[in-house]
């Protein structure tokens, strides 16, 4: 998977799922994506977007080359569209948690977003080893079909299934997978509402949404409640 800027409770539950996380940090980098920036609410109760900035790059730039622009005080930004959250129950709490992993120096989205990721995980016990694809794989650095990434990084990692985002079902070669000995799974989240002070629910936003409304053990049930599929949509777990 790409390194998301705190991504939703699904990315959490895939990275919960499986044995080993690879970080895809030598696709090409998309503007507007999820590499960078992630929702939250806010005062009019709807999402809104928090952000790094990046520097500008060329088209074809990798993930792995982005970097961060520190011409503005961007974490000031994120902290103040935090506000909103100032009763939610764990505030003060997720803040705290919040300025401790912005507290280094920060100059790649990507190196940025892999401390962030395994920060979080550390903060709900999620001890699924986390790599980074072109730092343990620096061979791997391109694929014929953009479906064969996965083959090269589960044959790298002598692996037997390959577990992927629901969303790329339909994307994904089957036959393709297991000419290589692999199986391939899709992972379903079974994303259930919970209380965002009084107003309709607003699912999909990021991780910081759901820490600052639930307490570890309903995040632990949440984290537990998916279901992983075959290409044919039938249930294999």
């Amino acid at each position: 998977m790409q390194p998301y800027f705190f991504p939703y409770l699904g990315y959490f539950q895939l990275i919960h799922a499986v044995d080993e996380f690879v970080i895809f940090d030598q696709a090409q980098y998309i503007r507007r994506g999820w590499i960078n920036r992630n929702r939250i609410l806010n005062a009019q109760k709807e999402s809104i977007y928090i952000h790094i900035p990046v520097e500008k790059a060329p088209r074809e730039t990798k993930i792995k080359h982005i970097l961060i622009n520190d011409s503005s005080n961007w974490k000031e930004n994120i902290f103040h569209q935090l506000n909103y959250y100032h009763k939610a129950p764990n505030y003060a709490f997720v803040m705290d948690f919040l300025d401790e992993c912005f507290n280094s120096h920060m100059t790649s989205i990507s190196e940025t977003n892999t401390i962030l990721l395994k920060r979080v995980c550390e903060l709900l016990a999620i001890d699924t080893k986390i790599t980074v694809l072109s730092k343990e794989f620096p061979m791997i650095t391109q694929a014929n079909e953009a479906d064969e990434w996965g083959i090269q990084v589960a044959k790298a990692l002598n692996a037997t299934t390959y577990i992927n985002a629901i969303g790329g079902i339909d994307f994904y070669n089957e036959q393709k997978y297991g000419a290589s000995n692999l199986e391939i799974q899709f992972i379903q989240p079974n994303l259930k509402s919970y209380k965002q002070y009084n107003h309709i629910f607003i699912p999909g936003l990021s991780i910081i949404d759901v820490l600052m409304f639930n307490d570890f053990s309903e995040i632990k049930m949440m984290l537990d409640s998916y279901e992983l599929i075959g290409k044919s949509g039938v249930s294999v777990k």
